[in-house]
């Protein structure tokens, strides 16, 4: 959908901030739905459910969201998936590097922020614009999940390199800046900690009993000899025949 472009006279008008209320609620559904379709069929192909993993991190989610910083919950997050069966080295080296390369709330973020300022103020941007800012922000964005609100100093210092949307125009979502920073930070840490089960299993330093053990601790899986023992075991007693 398109959003009004922005005069003096529409500043304090009700319009506006139903405008600011369209982009919430946009961001909102692709967050949720880049994390439903994207990383849960990403958990679904490695065999573990994307809830279980929400409700195993689910403290350090919350610390993410009240401070909106990424890197508040780097120890512990490290050490949660080491608990999850992956190997040290895999966790040491990509929880890390994600939160400085593997910035998925923030790509999201800065896309529709920075098309919403465009149509806000009446700008057309091409496609060869579009593909311009994209690059610089792949570039600038790097390395900004430790600063609180990092991403909007990104849009900032994008937009005044690139040029096509004036600076001024980042006024307009300063107010819900911090509401949609919840989502971006979100999305973060989730999905760095998705990307690490990956490189894990894909390194085959991944142990797949003691993450399904871990995310669902009331269903324990008994391993195949023990359940195969078992079996023989009931068939070699058999039912009791009574007396003759």
């Amino acid at each position: 959908m398109s959003f009004l472009p922005y005069t003096p006279d529409r500043a304090v008008h009700p319009e506006s901030l139903k405008q600011l209320g369209y982009l919430i609620i946009l961001f909102t559904a692709t967050c949720v739905v880049y994390v439903l379709v994207v990383l849960g069929a990403i958990m679904r192909a490695c065999g573990l459910s994307l809830f279980a993993l929400i409700r195993f991190l689910r403290t350090e989610l919350l610390v993410a969201l009240s401070t909106c910083s990424s890197e508040a919950v780097l120890p512990q997050l490290v050490r949660k998936l080491e608990t999850l069966g992956i190997g040290r080295p895999v966790v040491g080296i990509v929880i890390p590097s994600g939160f400085s390369f593997n910035l998925d709330g923030s790509a999201v973020y800065l896309t529709m922020a920075s098309m919403f300022l465009a149509q806000a103020v009446g700008i057309d941007l091409s496609w060869q614009q579009q593909l311009v800012m994209v690059g610089v922000m792949m570039l600038t964005s790097k390395g900004t999940a430790g600063i609180a609100g990092g991403a909007f100093i990104v849009l900032a210092s994008t937009v005044t390199a690139v040029g096509h949307i004036p600076l001024a125009a980042l006024s307009l979502i300063v107010g819900v800046d911090r509401i949609l920073n919840e989502g971006r930070v979100f999305i973060n840490v989730l999905g760095n900690a998705v990307a690490t089960i990956v490189i894990g299993k894909w390194e085959n330093d991944f142990d797949t009993e003691t993450a399904h053990s871990v995310l669902h601790p009331s269903k324990p899986r008994q391993p195949p000899a023990a359940t195969e023992t078992a079996k023989t075991d009931a068939g070699r007693n058999g039912p009791d025949n009574g007396p003759a």
